[in-house]
């Protein structure tokens, strides 16, 4: 019996935001949502490079409240983008709780700049403070913020195959991206053509 590997996140979207979206897949037809736990968001903030030190640090002292408070805000920052997402593509008005969600995260969060002299020159280190669950997202609005107001729409897109439901922002030299990745869906849907391809040409010489 072959062995089988349950999914992992993947990193394709050009873009966190993107990719925290893709944390919500399809796996054998059927909807698989990978953000299963707090732990599980603690891995992806890790995969991303969106978890620092300090944010490392932070969640050891936490209580299973906080944990379980972060994974959920989590899932509800997801379900926002996600319908951002849906409205740009399909050139919709965007409903403004979604932003709403953004901004909340963004305003919520706070820096301390620390000035030190290093080899006789003054430089300044400035670093993110994880006071409590929600701090942990906010570096995933503010890629959202960063990519919606700085990218072309027209270039935001769905994965091909009609049974996936990830997104990517096609920075292809010409923009012809059409898969999400073409080891998998890419691979799955020349095969299927060919295979269509292959069973016309059958009918078509069954006929004569």
């Amino acid at each position: 019996m072959p062995k089988i590997i349950p999914p992992t996140f993947l990193f394709i979207g050009n873009e966190p935001m993107l990719d925290f979206t893709n944390t919500f897949m399809m796996a054998g037809g059927q909807p698989l949502d990978l953000l299963t736990d707090f732990d599980a968001l603690l891995e992806w903030l890790d995969k991303a490079g969106l978890l620092t030190e300090e944010g490392t640090a932070a969640w050891m002292t936490w209580g299973e409240a906080a944990k379980e408070r972060a994974h959920g805000a989590a899932i509800e920052l997801r379900r926002h983008l996600l319908s951002i997402i849906r409205s740009v593509m399909e050139g919709e008005p965007v409903d403004a709780a979604n932003l709403s969600a953004i901004n909340g995260l963004i305003a919520h969060q706070a820096f301390a700049t620390r000035l030190y002299v290093d080899g006789g020159i003054f430089r300044e280190d400035r670093r993110r403070l994880i006071r409590e669950p929600l701090d942990l997202l906010a570096p995933v609005a503010e890629s959202a913020a960063r990519f919606l107001s700085r990218n072309e729409p027209h270039l935001l897109r769905k994965c091909e195959n009609p049974e996936c439901v990830l997104h990517f922002y096609d920075n292809s030299k010409n923009g012809t991206r059409r898969w999400c990745s073409p080891k998998t869906c890419g691979n799955r849907m020349k095969v299927t053509a060919f295979l269509e391809r292959r069973r016309a040409q059958n009918q078509s010489k069954s006929e004569f």
